[in-house]
């Protein structure tokens, strides 16, 4: 790989116009802080789904516990696409190409993972569908009604990071950014919804945060950085960097559990 991948091939205009859409994302997520989830229309349309898969639901064992399979096992989510991402920077290395997509999905990805987990915990308390006692669903197979009760709904932090991901394969390969997309949709997504856990628009709601964060306001804090300095880091510590990307992605294909953990037990400690 060459330190010429580290440097910013645009200009001020193209800062600007940046830093604009930047400013225009930042309000789109404040809306989403304030109002997204008590619009009537966006109820309207999360109690149609749930109408709707009602008879679908607990009609064939398999189909449930296949669908919740999913939604429980971490890896099956997220670790296909972040083979995607290894893929894409051994081939792009071997071409000779640029690997910065790479530091743009590191750096959206933690983004979308730290907005939605804000906006969960500070923003107004929204009962999951499977504790909204005002939804009628019947739960599929496989689920107690007692799954991660207490937590507020809106928005989805998976939903977010499949997103953002997906948003960073999309930055390298157009093809593959296609799919990834697709699989966040269809394999991260809807198993959430179906299995009671989130509100449809929670997860449209964690698809744009992630989408935002990674596409947007990742670019521009990484365009902040001088040149220089990210040719310096890189040429000084390359190992180090690329050792610490690779942990990183353990942690998305596990959804920070070891890092939930271990801050759960802190805030324990603590007495927060």
């Amino acid at each position: 790989m060459s330190v010429q991948e580290f440097k910013t091939p645009h200009g001020g205009s193209h800062f600007q116009k940046r830093f604009l859409l930047s400013v225009v994302c930042i309000l789109l997520l404040a809306c989403l802080f304030v109002g997204w989830s008590r619009s009537p229309m966006i109820i309207a349309v999360d109690r149609g789904f749930f109408e709707t898969f009602t008879n679908v639901t607990r009609q064939s064992w398999a189909l449930d516990t296949l669908i919740v399979q999913i939604f429980r096992t971490e890896t099956a989510k997220n670790i296909p696409m972040l083979a995607c991402v290894v893929w894409l920077v051994l081939e792009r290395s071997r071409k000779g190409q640029s690997n910065a997509f790479f530091g743009q999905l590191v750096v959206g990805t933690l983004l979308a993972m730290t907005v939605s987990r804000v906006m969960q915990n500070f923003s107004a308390y929204r009962p999951r569908p499977l504790h909204n006692p005002d939804l009628v669903y019947e739960l599929p197979h496989g689920i107690e009604a007692t799954t991660l009760e207490g937590w507020s709904s809106f928005p989805s932090d998976t939903s977010a990071l499949g997103f953002a991901i997906a948003a960073g394969i999309f930055v390298a390969s157009k093809r593959l950014g296609f799919a990834a997309f697709l699989w966040a949709a269809v394999v991260v997504a809807f198993p959430r919804a179906y299995a009671g856990l989130h509100y449809p628009s929670d997860l449209v709601g964690g698809a744009l945060i992630g989408l935002l964060c990674a596409a947007e306001v990742a670019p521009l804090l990484l365009h902040i950085i001088p040149a220089r300095t990210r040719v310096a880091m890189y040429e000084r510590w390359m190992p180090l960097l690329w050792s610490l990307g690779f942990l990183y992605m353990f942690q998305m294909a596990t959804m920070f559990d070891n890092v939930r953990f271990y801050g759960s037990y802190l805030k324990d400690i603590l007495g927060l």
